[in-house]
């Protein structure tokens, strides 16, 4: 009877060490961080809070190895930078989505990338936001009636070709929240709305380059007095729905 026991305890012993053997694969402890640029001014981009709904995405570069290796895809953040520190040694190829975001793809859309064990790489991706909006101001003019005062301008470089959407009735948004982050998502309440929050504008070329004023009313949004922040949004024909944005601005209303 003891026999008996001995062996049944000694293979057990050999299956958990078999098995404990076999899973023993190394740990991911390398790194890769980055983030898109613009290529025109060199700074950082004004996205929305999930980054424009864009990606990097790594597949590794080893077919081989890997045949039909699964994408890895690390989500860009509202300031246009991306991270993982989580990444096994491994070649890759790094590139972000063509099909996402506001903007152009200057150069460097595909990168070969060697990461080494416990090593963190840095890579990144220069970009062409199609428009800029910038210099946005907040005054009041009468009432519970707001002017927000910006100048939209396209990019200058040379390989960019867009324009404003259009087809899309509302191509410029003036957006409201009480929460800093401000994008269409957060501030989605239109005209119509017991709270609303999004004020909708159809433009043309013709905003180019000059100071555009458009207004919202306080008192439809049924909120009361207090910090609010404020953004305005411009979508383009080739942005696959995306705005491009202009920095957010803090008021009193």
């Amino acid at each position: 009877m003891k026999t008996i026991k001995s062996l049944i305890l000694l293979s057990t012993a050999l299956v958990v060490f078999a098995g404990c053997g076999k899973d023993n694969y190394a740990t991911p402890n390398s790194s890769i961080h980055g983030a898109l640029t613009d290529a025109e001014t060199g700074g950082t981009l004004e996205l929305s809070e999930a980054g424009s709904n864009s990606a990097v995405r790594m597949l590794v570069n080893d077919p081989a190895k890997y045949p039909a290796p699964s994408p890895q895809d690390l989500a860009v953040k509202q300031d246009g930078t991306y991270s993982n520190s989580l990444i096994f040694a491994e070649n890759y190829y790094v590139f972000p989505f063509n099909t996402s975001g506001p903007w152009q793809y200057i150069s460097n859309d595909s990168l070969k990338v060697s990461i080494g064990s416990g090593q963190s790489v840095t890579v990144n991706f220069k970009v062409a936001p199609f428009f800029y909006i910038t210099k946005p101001t907040v005054s009041n003019t009468t009432g519970t009636i707001y002017q927000v005062s910006f100048t939209v301008t396209k990019s200058t470089v040379t390989t960019v070709s867009n324009d404003l959407d259009a087809g899309n009735n509302n191509n410029l948004l003036v957006l409201v929240s009480n929460d800093p982050i401000v994008n269409e998502s957060v501030a989605s309440n239109v005209n119509g709305s017991h709270y609303q929050n999004q004020w909708q504008y159809t433009v043309g070329p013709e905003i180019y380059g000059t100071t555009y004023n458009a207004t919202f009313d306080f008192a439809l949004m049924n909120k009361p007095h207090g910090t609010y922040y404020v953004r305005v949004a411009v979508v383009g024909n080739n942005s696959n729905g995306h705005f491009n944005y202009s920095p957010t601005v803090k008021v009193t209303l």
